[in-house]
């Protein structure tokens, strides 16, 4: 059933309940008024008489008290129920209206009942004439109210098929239009959350596939070096770009380099990868370590989209001479060495241009590679940017470069694997085991004491 119909037979029932028994109560009220009235008329009839008088035809004054006591009405007349003995009315039931002088007048109380039933009729086609009325008003006023709702049900179902850039044409009072406005701003709403959810969904397609690059990118496991320990480790954020670090070449002519990417997502992990393709190809396949970094350059310039750049901390070791060549392009934080003879920490950051902001000669004329000496004990450092972005868990700043040193510092005696690990723990709790907001690397190399 429809909102009208059921509007108006639940009008039409409260009608019939109330006109029913308000038209019942007026009926009996009316009676009431109307019998009183009579007996009066007949009363006064019955004491204003001269002489006796029948007015019951035939009935020649022969009848039978049914009661032994009537009922006194006005100026001492009273009324007693008889029955007619003689005439056409012999044997029915009669009211005598008798005055003290013996004057009297008998009524069938048939004329009375013709009185109840007409009036009874009448009542009835009243009340039901209000009531057949007030249905049919109550049906028209609810079909005309329920037609702007029943427009809005067909505009929500619109919405609900997936047309949630439908929107209401409801022309009604003032709350139809309140409800329409707000079903508008529902399938706004809704429009914005879907159009939200399908970025969202791409948004984690992208994270997905730029984590899987990044992982592709780590080396398969260190590098073995005779006399030295090497470990690297990767922390993913969760805007994963193309940060990596890696390591290549072999036992003769070991190379290790942590670089970042200033993309993320997508795009930064195929520069990341882009990146890292040229670096193992050139670095391996030649030995003068500028020569091959300038070569690189040229490469990202030409094939990576303007404002895209990688930075790069590299070094090749020589484990004969135990000399380490380093170059930095571009890479924000330094190399760290820890000189076991003087038991501090040290820093070293070559001049360099990042790979692919420069077309090649600014590049190749800023660069510098430097030679270190690598003494037994010592310890090698290399880090990405993201590690000291770190935002402390209580909102008081970044790690910083500070705070790595001190950690390098707090556990230099350990060999790599263990001191990698004790940094990146430290670097976990000064955040709060929070999810970084970039990607970051760790590279540690250590030369064994004897």
């Amino acid at each position: 059933m429809g909102l009208a119909f059921r509007f108006a037979v639940g009008v039409s029932l409260a009608l019939i309940l109330v006109m029913g028994g308000a038209g019942y109560y007026l009926f009996q009220r009316t009676q009431a008024v109307v019998e009183n009235r009579v007996d009066s008329a007949l009363s006064r009839a019955a004491a204003e008489s001269q002489t006796a008088a029948n007015i019951v035809e035939g009935a020649d004054g022969h009848h039978r008290e049914l009661s032994k006591k009537g009922i006194l009405k006005g100026n001492g007349v009273m009324r007693m129920d008889v029955e007619i003995l003689a005439g056409p009315n012999k044997g029915k039931r009669a009211l005598r209206y008798s005055t003290p002088d013996g004057a009297s007048i008998v009524v069938p109380p048939e004329s009375k009942r013709g009185k109840k039933n007409d009036l009874f009729s009448l009542f009835t086609f009243v009340t039901g004439m209000v009531i057949l009325v007030g249905a049919g008003v109550a049906s028209l006023i609810a079909k005309r109210a329920a037609q702007p709702l029943e427009d809005l049900v067909q505009d929500v179902r619109i919405i609900a098929r997936g047309n949630l850039s439908h929107r209401t044409h409801v022309r009604g009072p003032g709350e139809v239009r309140q409800l329409a406005s707000a079903i508008d701003r529902m399938g706004g709403s809704l429009a914005e959350a879907q159009a939200s959810e399908v970025e969202l969904g791409v948004r984690m397609r992208e994270r997905e596939v730029a984590l899987e690059v990044a992982k592709a990118l780590l080396p398969s496991e260190e590098p073995w070096v005779d006399g030295y320990r090497i470990m690297g480790d990767f922390v993913a954020s969760d805007e994963p770009g193309g940060a990596f670090f890696d390591f290549c070449g072999d036992g003769a002519r070991p190379i290790f380099m942590v670089c970042d990417v200033s993309g993320q997502g997508v795009p930064g992990s195929l520069v990341g990868a882009t990146a890292r393709a040229y670096l193992r190809s050139t670095l391996q396949s030649q030995t003068d370590l500028a020569e091959a970094l300038g070569w690189v350059n040229q490469q990202l310039h030409r094939d990576v989209e303007r404002g895209l750049f990688v930075t790069a901390m590299v070094v090749v070791l020589d484990p004969i001479e135990h000399i380490a060549h380093v170059a930095c392009a571009g890479h924000k934080l330094p190399l760290l060495r820890f000189d076991a003879e003087e038991g501090q920490l040290k820093s070293m950051q070559p001049n360099g241009f990042a790979l692919g902001f420069d077309s090649g000669p600014m590049f190749e004329r800023r660069l510098e590679v430097v030679h270190m000496p690598f003494q037994p004990g010592d310890r090698l450092v290399l880090a990405g940017a993201g590690i000291a972005e770190l935002p402390a868990a209580s909102g008081g700043g970044e790690w910083g470069e500070k705070g790595l040193y001190r950690s390098i510092m707090q556990h230099s005696a350990l060999e790599a694997p263990e001191l990698v690990a004790a940094v990146l723990q430290d670097a976990a709790k000064f955040s709060g085991h929070e999810v970084p907001p970039s990607d970051y690397s760790l590279v540690v190399v250590s030369r064994d004491l004897a």
